[in-house]
């Protein structure tokens, strides 16, 4: 079996770095849209909002070139969660 040369080490080290600053910065950009849609002040107005323009984000993203299956399902699911999360704060404001 050959071993990895220190060039492959580095390129190797250098993508799982800029794997996790892109984990990391998406981790808290969900936080940050969790807030806003736990705090929005109108969740009726959002989850009406979001259903207009999921369709066309879900088109649009469907298209990418280069998304990998993993990354269209990534995407999905994370498009699922949102939805849910939106919902579910209209359907509490609604109650």
């Amino acid at each position: 079996m050959t071993q990895p040369t220190d060039q492959t080490r580095e390129r190797l080290a250098t993508w799982e770095f800029e794997l996790q600053t892109a984990r990391g910065y998406i981790k808290a950009l969900e936080y940050g849209l969790h807030a806003v849609i736990a705090e929005h002040q109108d969740p009726v107005a959002l989850a009406t909002l979001w259903a207009h323009v999921l369709p066309e984000v879900a088109d649009q993203q469907a298209s990418v070139k280069g998304g990998t299956p993993i990354y269209h399902s990534a995407f999905q699911q994370a498009l699922a969660v949102m939805s849910e999360e939106i919902q579910g704060a209209a359907d509490r404001h609604g109650s």
